[in-house]
C-alpha cells in the first residue's frame, strides 16, 4: 500500500473476514498435530488420579523407590488433561494443545499491531520457527509458552492497569508449570530497568513484583514449592537432552537463537535510550538462560518478539488505505478461494490430528516389551526413566517402577544417581540391584554390564528386540511373548 500516512490505523474491509477465518483455522489445525512425549501418559494418568481423589498426594503409588515427598508442581495443567483425555480421549488432548499453542501465537501477532503487515509477517513467521519446539507434543511447557507471551504483553503496556493482572497470572502459571520462574526473572529485570530509569516508579514496581511473588505463594505447597525448585532446578541436568546447552545442538536449535540476539542488538543501536534498557535488560537474562539450558531458546524468541514489537512499530509503521467502496470481482473470487483453501485443509488436517497422538520416535518405548509384562504377576519393575510413565499407565498398580520421568519431584539426587549407574552398568547401580532384588527389569539393550549381571544373579532374559530386553528373575512364570506384532496402522497414545 503506497501514498499513504505512516502510523494511520488500518483499514479492515468485510471482504477479509473469510481468509481471516480461514487462515485462523489453519493455524488451530495445525497447532492440534500432536506428539506424545515419554511424559504424557504419567501426565494424563496424574490428572485422571487428583480428579477422582480430589487432591493431590504426597506419596507415589507408582514407584517402589520413592525417597522424598511427590511435589507435584504441575497439577493443574495435568488436571486440564486429564479432564481433556475424560471428555473426547485423544481428541481432547489434541485441543487442548491447539487451543495453548493459537492462544500464545494470537497473542504475539496482537503484539505486532502496529507494524506494516509485511514485516508483521515475517517477524511472525520466525517467533513461529523459533518457538516450534514448544508445539510438537502437549506439555506443561505449553503453558508456560502462554503465560511468558501475557506477561511480556503486560510488561509492553502503556495501561498500569494491565500490570496488576500479574499476580493473578503468576498464581495460576506456579500451578501449571515451573517456568514461572523464568516469567520471575523477566518481570525483575523489566522492574529494576524501570526504576533505574525513573525512579518515581520505585513503589508501583515494588508492588507489583511483590504481588506477583505473592501470587506464587497460591499452590497446595506454598513456601516449599519454592524451596523445592531452588532445590532441584539447575542449569545441567547431563542425562536430559533439553537441558544441555545451546552449542551441543546444530543450526535448527541455534540459527533462531542468533537472530533473537541479532534483534536485541538492534535494538541497542536503534531505540531511544531511556527506552531500551528494559527489554533489553530482561531479553539478556533469557539470552543466557538459554545458552546455558536448550530448552528456554524458544521462550527467548517468544519473548523477544513481543517485547520488541513497539520497536518494530516505530521503524516499520502499518500503511493504511481508505475503503474503496466497492469490492472488485478479482478481489471476491480471491477471498472466496483463499477461504475455500484453507477452510478445507483445516478440515482434512483437523480430521487426522484430532483421531490419532502420535507415538513416534526413537525416545518412545517399546510396545512389545510391555504385552508381554501385562502377563507378569504383581512385583517391582526396575526400567529405564524415559519409559517410566509408559510402563505405570498400562501394568500399575500391579508393578511398580523404579523410576519414570518425574526424576526429582519424586526422588532424590543420590536415587537418581544410583539409577542411572544400574543403567550403565557401574558397581553402585549393579549393587542397587543386589539390595533390591527386583521382580522384572526393562532396560535398553546398551545396558550390557545390567544384562550381564543379571544373568549371572538368577536372572531370565525372558524379551529382547533390538532397542531394549526383559529380565525375570528365575523363580517366577515364563512372560507370554506370543502376541501378534502391532499392525502397520499409525501407533497412537497411549497404546
Amino acid at each position: 500500500m503506497r501514498g499513504q500516512t505512516a502510523g494511520a490505523a488500518p483499514t479492515w474491509r468485510p471482504v477479509f473476514w473469510g481468509p481471516a477465518v480461514g487462515g485462523l483455522a489453519l493455524a488451530a489445525a495445525l497447532a492440534s498435530v500432536t506428539h506424545a512425549d515419554p511424559d504424557l501418559w504419567g501426565h494424563v494418568r496424574f490428572g485422571l488420579d487428583i480428579i477422582a481423589d480430589g487432591g493431590l498426594t504426597d506419596v507415589d503409588p507408582y514407584s517402589f523407590t520413592q525417597d522424598r515427598p511427590w511435589v507435584n508442581h504441575e497439577w493443574l495443567s495435568e488436571v486440564m488433561m486429564g479432564v481433556a483425555w475424560t471428555g473426547l480421549g485423544p481428541a481432547g488432548l489434541a485441543l487442548l494443545k491447539s487451543l495453548l499453542v493459537t492462544a500464545g501465537l494470537w497473542i504475539i501477532w496482537s503484539a505486532l499491531r502496529g507494524a506494516d503487515f509485511t514485516a508483521r509477517v515475517l517477524i511472525m513467521g520466525a517467533a513461529v520457527v523459533g518457538a516450534a519446539p514448544l508445539f510438537h507434543t502437549l506439555r506443561p511447557q505449553v503453558w508456560s509458552f502462554v503465560g511468558l507471551a501475557l506477561l511480556c504483553r503486560a510488561l509492553t503496556s502503556d495501561s498500569h492497569r494491565a500490570r496488576w493482572w500479574l499476580p493473578g497470572l503468576f498464581a495460576v502459571w506456579a500451578n501449571a508449570h515451573g517456568g514461572w520462574l523464568v516469567g520471575l526473572g523477566v518481570l525483575g529485570a523489566w522492574a529494576g530497568a524501570r526504576v533505574w530509569a525513573d525512579r518515581s516508579d520505585l513503589v508501583h514496581w515494588t508492588a507489583v513484583c511483590g504481588a506477583s511473588l505473592a501470587g506464587t505463594l497460591l499452590t497446595p505447597y506454598g513456601l516449599s514449592l519454592w524451596t523445592f525448585l531452588l532445590d532441584t532446578v539447575r542449569l545441567s541436568r547431563p542425562m536430559i537432552e533439553e537441558w544441555q546447552p545451546l552449542w551441543a545442538f546444530g543450526p535448527e536449535r541455534w540459527l533462531p537463537w542468533i537472530a533473537a540476539v541479532a534483534a536485541v542488538g538492534w535494538t541497542a543501536r536503534s531505540a531511544p535510550a531511556g527506552a531500551r534498557w528494559p527489554p533489553l535488560l530482561a531479553l539478556g537474562v533469557l539470552a543466557y538462560a538459554s545458552l546455558r539450558v536448550v530448552r528456554v531458546y524458544p521462550l527467548f524468541v517468544e519473548a523477544t518478539v513481543v517485547l520488541l514489537a513497539p520497536f518494530v512499530a516505530a521503524r516499520w509503521p502499518v500503511q493504511s488505505t481508505p475503503p474503496s467502496g466497492r469490492v472488485t470481482w478479482s478481489e471476491r473470487m480471491a477471498a472466496v478461494t483463499i477461504t475455500a483453501v484453507t477452510l478445507v485443509a483445516s478440515a482434512r488436517l483437523a480430521t487426522s490430528s484430532l483421531s490419532c497422538v502420535r507415538v513416534t520416535g526413537d525416545l518412545m518405548p517399546e510396545a512389545a516389551p510391555v504385552r508381554a509384562l501385562a502377563t507378569a504377576g504383581p512385583g517391582r519393575l526396575v526400567t529405564y526413566f524415559d519409559w517410566g510413565e509408559y510402563a505405570l499407565w498400562h501394568l500399575s498398580p500391579r508393578l511398580l517402577v523404579s523410576m519414570d520421568g518425574r526424576r526429582e519431584t519424586v526422588y532424590s539426587a543420590a536415587r537418581l544417581a544410583e539409577h542411572d549407574a544400574i543403567v550403565f552398568g557401574r558397581p553402585a547401580g549393579l549393587a542397587a540391584l543386589g539390595d533390591w532384588r527386583p521382580d522384572y527389569a526393562w532396560l535398553p539393550v546398551w545396558s550390557v554390564a545390567a544384562r550381564d549381571w543379571l544373568r549371572e544373579n538368577g536372572y531370565r532374559i525372558d524379551f529382547e528386540s533390538k532397542r531394549s530386553f526383559v529380565a525375570v528373575r528365575e523363580d517366577l512364570p515364563r512372560l507370554d511373548t506370543t502376541a501378534p506384532p502391532a499392525s502397520g496402522a499409525p501407533r497412537c497414545f497411549p497404546g
